[in-house]
């Protein structure tokens, strides 16, 4: 039998995903390894790539990462526990949420035909803006500059078993002063970007608000807004310019009158007309659930779950 893989002190129970930059792994603590606070036995492991790791660039984009969210601590945000350099790896310890990406279920959800309940979509988009909020308030680096996570969508979005929805992958997120691309640079998924990201402009707050408003979109029309299956990422780049989404009730899907309203607001091409901060998004999606009799609650994701 071959020998298993090990990584900085961590014995590696299987490969979850493979990103643009790192490689995501199960790992399991040996009994002589050092673990933070709070740590529990079985992690995730993100490893920057070995491509990667001679380049200066994508070091300190991997570095900076570890070292904004280990700061971060929200039930709706997956934990980072630590940064570490094993010989030539460097590692990132993460909580392990044992579910599916959000991203995984819709797929399914899409391939048999069945649509996601409404008041689960209602509750998925309510964590993420909680998560969201806290991290728009959120303070870090010397200057206390703002987060903007900057790549809002369903593949950063986990679902857990019980019921968890968490939010991950601040690899491409930007704090002023400590973390920023190449001006102008395209970062992040363009079918989830805002009209102004995908421009190349500056973005701010609701730049991840509009990112909400498309997965909300999506989860109750059952179906992509901005697919890629005509012309091309060029093509696809223009319609996210101009941010022409169908109003839900056009697609005779019975949704409540304020759920379009909702939707429509978050989608505005012009950022001054949408949902200035999550705070204002979470209040519609309350006020939402409320009049439509939703649990915003893990009771709403009950027929997910199997429960």
């Amino acid at each position: 039998m071959a020998e298993a893989l090990e990584l900085g002190g961590y014995e590696v129970i299987g490969r979850l995903a493979v990103g643009g930059m790192a490689e995501v792994y199960q790992a399991r603590a040996r009994p002589t390894t050092q673990r933070s606070p709070g740590e529990p036995e079985e992690v995730v492991l993100k490893r920057l790539h070995p491509s990667f790791r001679a380049d200066a660039a994508y070091v300190k984009s991997f570095v900076d990462e570890a070292k904004l969210t280990v700061r971060l601590r929200h039930p709706n945000i997956v934990r980072t526990f630590r940064l570490f350099k094993a010989g030539p790896d460097y590692l990132m310890v993460q909580e392990l949420v044992s579910g599916r990406t959000l991203a995984f279920m819709q797929g399914l959800l899409m391939k048999v035909g069945t649509s996601m309940p409404p008041e689960a979509s209602c509750y998925i988009a309510w964590c993420v803006l909680k998560a969201l909020d806290y991290i728009h308030r959120a303070k870090v680096g010397e200057n206390g500059a703002n987060i903007v996570h900057r790549d809002v969508n369903p593949t950063n979005i986990l679902l857990g078993v019980q019921g968890d929805v968490k939010l991950t992958d601040f690899g491409v997120a930007e704090v002023d002063g400590v973390m920023a691309g190449e001006a102008g640079a395209l970062r992040g998924t363009v079918a989830y970007m805002s009209p102004e990201q995908v421009l190349g402009q500056s973005v701010d707050a609701r730049s991840d608000l509009y990112a909400v408003g498309v997965i909300l979109w999506e989860l109750f029309a059952n179906r992509r807004l901005y697919g890629t299956e005509q012309g091309g990422e060029a093509e696809l780049m223009l319609r996210v310019r101009d941010a022409r989404a169908p109003l839900l009730s056009s697609l005779n899907l019975g949704m409540p009158d304020y759920a379009v309203q909702v939707v429509r607001k978050a989608l505005f091409a012009d950022r001054t007309r949408r949902y200035q901060t999550a705070a204002e998004f979470i209040k519609a999606l309350e006020v939402l659930a409320q009049r439509a009799g939703w649990p915003l609650s893990v009771e709403a994701l009950r027929p997910l779950l199997g429960g």
